[in-house]
């Protein structure tokens, strides 16, 4: 609901980074339901290709890395180190015009417990959070903050071209 709220549509590519989802066909089937072009590491390679990675969790994770380091757009929706370094990788990588969606999570847990919103005032204030989370540039790291999410020296960005 959230990614149809800010206005993705069945016919957005959408790729589930994750582990094992526990009861995943209870819950995929909405989701694949909702976006028929969704992919993950089990639908985007054979049993043979994926099989020289099962049983280890960190070439697991590297594959989901990938895919998502080279995305058009990338959702965090979880704050372990994965959606971190990713944000700084392809905050790098992109010369600071990946676009990564951080959705405000306090805003976002007060609209799905709210049993009276409107699906069209739901569809606003997911707009407005996407259009707040949207991070795109190099930004200014604060002095406390994360060399992964900023991993550009704050003078970089100011240097002039040789």
């Amino acid at each position: 609901m959230m990614l149809r709220g800010m206005g993705f549509d069945n016919t957005t590519s959408l790729y589930v980074a994750s582990g094992k989802i526990y009861n995943a066909e209870k819950y995929m089937t909405p989701l694949r339901e909702l976006f028929p072009l969704l992919q993950t590491k089990e639908t985007i390679t054979s049993p043979e290709e994926l099989a020289q990675f099962k049983g280890h969790s960190s070439r697991l994770a590297a594959l989901d890395y990938t895919v998502c380091l080279r995305s058009e757009a990338f959702v965090m929706t979880q704050g372990s180190n994965f959606p971190h370094f990713l944000m700084g990788h392809r905050r790098y990588l992109y010369g600071g015009h990946a676009k990564t969606i951080t959705p405000d999570k306090q805003k976002m847990v007060l609209l799905f417990d709210n049993p009276d919103i409107r699906w069209d005032r739901f569809r606003h204030l997911m707009q407005d959070i996407r259009r707040h989370s949207e991070s795109k540039g190099f930004g200014f790291r604060k002095h406390s903050g994360s060399i992964y999410n900023l991993p550009m020296p704050d003078c970089m960005c100011q240097q002039a071209e040789s």
